[in-house]
């Protein structure tokens, strides 16, 4: 019932509570939404983690041709693979596979918490 002016910027605390992560925490903020998500929904933007509906990394990485990032949803399957990205996504390529055991859409639940200054540093995007 809320409007995108409502909640973008803000961080939440998800907790997993299924799979490979279950009870791990993971601070994220949103920047965006999107007509195809449901609910509650929180689509987790990570290399190596499929283009989605909208493709925009063959457009901004043209040098690594369109098979290499995998599958349109759901993207590498095998950590080596993440070699085949470029050197600047390959630590976050990295850890969706160390850190997030590369869970596929995991349950949790989620609360609002104050973002961190490293987060919005880096995102540039503070609510006011």
């Amino acid at each position: 019932g809320q409007r995108e002016s409502d909640w973008c910027c803000t961080c939440y605390s998800l907790i997993f509570t299924t799979g490979p992560v279950a009870g791990k925490e993971l601070i994220v903020q949103v920047t965006n939404t999107g007509g195809d998500l449901g609910e509650n929904h929180f689509d987790l933007q990570m290399p190596g983690g499929g283009v989605g509906l909208f493709d925009g990394c063959s457009k901004q990485f043209p040098e690594v041709s369109k098979p290499l990032w995998g599958q349109q949803y759901g993207g590498i399957s095998q950590r080596s693979q993440c070699n085949n990205l470029p050197a600047s996504l390959r630590p976050g390529c990295f850890w969706r596979f160390d850190w997030f055991q590369n869970a596929d859409n995991p349950k949790m639940t989620f609360k609002e918490v104050p973002c961190p200054t490293a987060l919005t540093a880096n995102t540039q995007c503070v609510r006011r």
